[in-house]
Order: C-alpha cells, then sequence, then structure tokens
C-alpha cells in the first residue's frame, strides 16, 4: 500500500471510529454526517468522498468485524460432539463477544432499526455464514432452524449485553444452550 492510499484508509478508518463514538453517546439517528465530519476532524466533503451516508459507514465496521463474528460459530461446528455443558460455553464466548462489541452491536441495531440497506446485509451476512458451516447447506431445515437460532441469540444478546437487562441471565442463556443443542441433536 502506498502512501496515498495509507492515508485514505486512516481517513476512512477516523470517519467509522468517530461515527461509532457518536453513535453510541447520541444515536444513530441523532448524529448527522456533519457532526462526524467535525468528530473525525474531517471536512463534509472529504467525508462523502469516502461515505455516501450513515448506512455506509455501518456497512464499514460490519464487513470489517464479520470474521470475528463468524470465528466463533465455525469453532462451534468444528467442535464435536455437543452437549449442553459445550454449548453454555460457547454461548458464554459469544457473551464476551457481545460485551466486547456492545457499541458497535448498538449502531447496528439503530441503524437495522432505521435503514433497510443494514438490515438487509445482517441477515445477508448470516446467510452468508451460514453456507459455510458443516452440514448446514445441504440440510434445509437446520439452515433454516440456524438462522433462526441465530436472530434470537441476536435479540437475546442485544436485550442482555447492550442494553443491560440481566435480571434473568441465567434463565435465557439456560433457554438458549436447549434451542442450540437441537440443532445438533435432531
Amino acid at each position: 500500500m502506498n502512501q496515498k492510499e495509507r492515508q485514505a484508509a486512516e481517513t476512512r478508518q477516523r470517519f467509522v471510529d468517530a461515527a461509532f463514538e457518536l453513535f453510541s453517546g447520541q444515536g444513530y439517528g441523532a448524529s448527522s454526517m456533519n457532526q462526524i465530519a467535525k468528530a473525525a476532524g474531517g471536512s463534509r466533503a472529504n467525508l462523502y468522498l469516502h461515505f455516501r451516508n450513515k448506512p455506509d459507514l455501518v456497512l464499514t465496521k460490519m464487513r470489517a468485524i464479520e470474521p470475528e463474528i463468524i470465528g466463533p460459530f465455525r469453532e462451534l461446528f468444528d467442535a464435536a460432539p455437543h452437549d449442553a455443558a459445550s454449548i453454555r460455553v460457547w454461548l458464554e464466548r459469544m457473551r464476551d463477544l457481545w460485551l466486547e462489541m456492545r457499541v458497535e452491536f448498538s449502531a447496528m441495531e439503530q441503524a437495522m432499526s432505521e435503514d433497510k440497506e443494514v438490515a438487509t446485509e445482517w441477515l445477508g451476512m448470516i446467510r452468508r455464514m451460514s453456507q459455510t458451516l458443516p452440514g448446514l447447506a445441504d440440510n434445509r431445515q437446520h439452515l433454516q432452524d440456524f438462522i433462526a437460532l441465530v436472530m434470537s441469540l441476536d435479540r437475546n444478546y442485544y436485550f442482555l449485553y447492550v442494553r443491560g437487562l440481566r435480571d434473568h441471565e441465567d434463565l435465557v442463556l439456560a433457554a438458549l444452550t436447549r434451542q442450540w443443542l437441537t440443532l445438533f441433536t435432531d
């Protein structure tokens, strides 16, 4: 990568980082492109050279963290055999990922509720992931079950770890353990 490309990449990253800081602090809907440009120390014109709109900023971050999201799912599917204890350990590792990336998941959740393009990409990532996991691509029922389980995990973890509503965390994790175990025992 030459100097010009490196500078462009650094500028893009500054805009993405500034956007996610604003999304975290004041919300996705309340953050404007002008505020993002200012927070990044750049101009609005420069921001628009790199990103068309707020969904572009979120999509850039989603694509950057996709391997970190997909990795634990691959590990789950590569591990065998599955029992309640191993599923629970995996769910706890996923919890750690959600806690670590709570700012990103919060912004993505807000963006999904406002911008169809972001929601479509999130579902697209789940579908892409499902095509790479052993035993899913050739079993339509398991594929559909997996997509539903990921969506349930997303919803539950959003409320538990992004919103901090952890009153019944153990019960939720127990239910998720049972649900995920059925994917491997049916």
